[in-house]
């Protein structure tokens, strides 16, 4: 009973919080809409992590509506999709996830999010992906580039660098809340295995292979703008997915040689030369997922 009753009070106290946040919301017009954005999950993390899932779609579910009643279109929809990530998250705390599941689950919600946000309905929340390559092309008119760049592979792996890097960084920082928060709460989380057993597995990856031809083929065909939107989203995620893969890779690489500055340098290297590091770490990430690279190069067991 006396459980029951801290349940109730909790689930009430988060509505009650995220309805102050929701007044200030709308009495700012809207302003602060994406860093309360980030606020939103870390509620449904605690109490999925202490409660479970059933429990805290209740919660859940009535600050969608008290939202729908105080606060701007916008961060109604924000509450929807970033609660959802808490929701995950905390239900992924709940069942003992490993610590880079949890991570990998907010990097495929914020994900989704940002599909939804800057490429499918972009104008609705205020972005252009058409303004931004209009702005990488000023850019690039001030800047001497060499007669045989082509300029719309570099803008595309411009787009995609930027959006990946946006994407991790903003699942990292949520990431990085929610084991703050939790840890204020004395929630204990599950240690990750080691990074050598990090692996996409291989038939998943020969369909990642195949998704990067998906883009390509409907700019050949002059696919609509929608199919256009739809298809290079699936190409930056599995783009981000390839270079996660690599990117373990290479960590494995540095540990294993003491190569110090190796993944600082490949960094450094994708600031410098995006075109040309995207695909080489495409290649790797492939290579890892669907090869024995690792025992042949590094003598680590094939794990798949």
């Amino acid at each position: 009973m006396k459980r029951e009753t801290k349940k109730i009070t909790q689930g009430a106290m988060i509505v009650a919080m995220l309805g102050i946040l929701f007044v200030i919301d709308r009495q700012s017009a809207g302003l602060f809409d994406y860093m309360m954005a980030w606020i939103i999950p870390l509620p449904f993390v605690v109490y999925g992590a202490l409660y479970g899932l059933k429990d805290t779609l209740v919660p859940y579910v009535a600050s969608i509506f008290l939202s729908i009643i105080l606060a701007t279109p916008v961060l109604v929809i924000y509450t929807i999709m970033y609660g959802s990530i808490g929701l995950i998250y905390g239900y992924g705390v709940s069942k003992r996830w490993q610590g880079r599941h949890l991570f990998f689950s907010t990097i495929v919600g914020s994900t989704i999010v940002f599909f939804i946000t800057m490429l499918l309905f972009a104008s609705f929340f205020g972005f252009s992906v058409v303004e931004d390559i209009e702005l990488i092309k000023e850019i690039l008119d001030t800047l001497p580039l060499p007669d045989q760049l082509d300029i719309q592979q570099f803008i595309t792996m411009t787009l995609i660098i930027t959006y990946t890097t946006y994407v991790i960084m903003e699942a990292y920082f949520l990431h990085m809340l929610s084991k703050i928060v939790l840890s204020r709460f004395k929630v204990a989380l599950t240690p990750s295995k080691p990074i050598t057993s990090v692996r996409i597995s291989k038939p998943f990856g020969w369909l990642m292979l195949a998704g990067l031809f998906i883009y390509p083929s409907a700019k050949l065909l002059h696919a609509s703008d929608m199919v256009l939107t739809i298809t290079f989203a699936i190409y930056c995620w599995i783009i981000v997915l390839l270079l996660y893969q690599a990117f373990v890779f290479v960590i494995i690489v540095q540990r294993r040689f003491k190569l110090k500055f190796l993944v600082a340098s490949i960094i450094v290297g994708l600031l410098l030369a995006p075109t040309l590091l995207v695909d080489i770490l495409t290649i790797i990430g492939l290579l890892d997922i669907l090869t024995n690279i690792r025992m042949r190069v590094i003598g680590v067991r094939d794990h798949a």
